[in-house]
């Protein structure tokens, strides 16, 4: 209880903060829409290696924050939450953001000038890195439970199976299968102004992806932003080779940007019960065409 407790007064000073800093930037302004590039993702799937290619265009501001539906503690943030960090940034600031697909946070952006981009992983990689992430960062509000798990391999399937309620016995705190967490996103693969990237598709021949795709990707992200740039200038700049991967978080922690490093830890009981609970997802998202994997 005075954990829960302590992280409730310290969210409720956290936005106090940001109330008074969006109130103080909204009458510097006139009251005007900022200008956003809304750079989203489910978590652990790439933010910054897009990141990365986005505050390389001239004009864009890197922001050194991230807005969440989540609080690193486990509660959920609210939506005024969400408004006034939004707010508080610069305009022309590219925003990193772990946000799902919802009313609420379209009205949100709809206070604003956005340009809205999602990016999405093989959610099989993508736990692996979840597992890898829980275990590293101590803040996480699963990193205990996680950490008193024997191996990588238990470690690993509560990534895919999610954490029920009460479980380990007494336990406050719950996670969702990957399936049913990823739905809350799934939104922003069809929503009209948004556009979504695969990670692998941007990934590029250094993280075992390729190349042309990568380029192609970057063209779809300036047209997006409504930005003349030659093919030339696109592959001078933005190739895999030219940008330096240790400048992206994804690289560093996310087994160096490769793609199907899965498949060096599913065991039997992995694979199974990722069939049962996101097999037919996978095959929505593209990443499969049948269970038979």
């Amino acid at each position: 209880m005075s954990y829960q407790l302590n992280n409730v007064l310290r969210l409720h000073a956290r936005d106090a903060i940001f109330f008074t800093n969006s109130l103080t930037a909204k009458t510097l302004s006139g009251n005007r829409p900022k200008n956003f590039v809304i750079c989203n993702s489910y978590p652990k799937s790439g933010t910054h290696l897009l990141y990365q290619i986005l505050y390389s265009i001239p004009g864009l501001k890197k922001w050194d924050d991230i807005i969440s539906v989540q609080a690193l503690c486990g509660i959920m943030n609210t939506p005024n939450h969400i408004r006034w960090k939004l707010g508080s940034a610069p305009s022309d600031s590219i925003v990193r953001s772990h946000l799902m697909c919802s009313q609420e946070i379209l009205d949100i952006f709809s206070e604003h000038h956005c340009k809205l981009f999602f990016i999405y992983r093989d959610l099989r990689d993508l736990a692996v890195s979840h597992a890898r992430w829980i275990t590293k960062e101590k803040r996480i509000f699963l990193h205990d439970i996680y950490q008193q798990q024997p191996s990588f391999d238990e470690q690993l399937m509560s990534s895919i199976v999610g954490m029920p309620l009460g479980s380990p016995f007494g336990s406050n705190l719950s996670q969702p299968n990957i399936a049913q967490d990823f739905s809350r996103w799934h939104g922003w693969l069809h929503h009209p102004n948004t556009l979504a990237i695969k990670f692998e598709d941007l990934v590029g021949e250094r993280g075992g992806g390729c190349e042309d795709k990568r380029l192609r990707i970057v063209s779809q992200i300036m047209e997006h932003l409504q930005i003349s740039m030659s093919a030339s200038e696109i592959e001078t700049k933005f190739s895999s080779q030219a940008m330096n991967p240790e400048e992206s978080h994804t690289f560093k922690k996310g087994g160096k940007g490769s793609i199907g490093g899965w498949r060096k830890h599913f065991k039997a009981d992995h694979k199974a019960e990722f069939k049962k609970i996101a097999g037919n997802l996978l095959i929505d998202l593209g990443y499969e065409t049948t269970l038979d994997w």
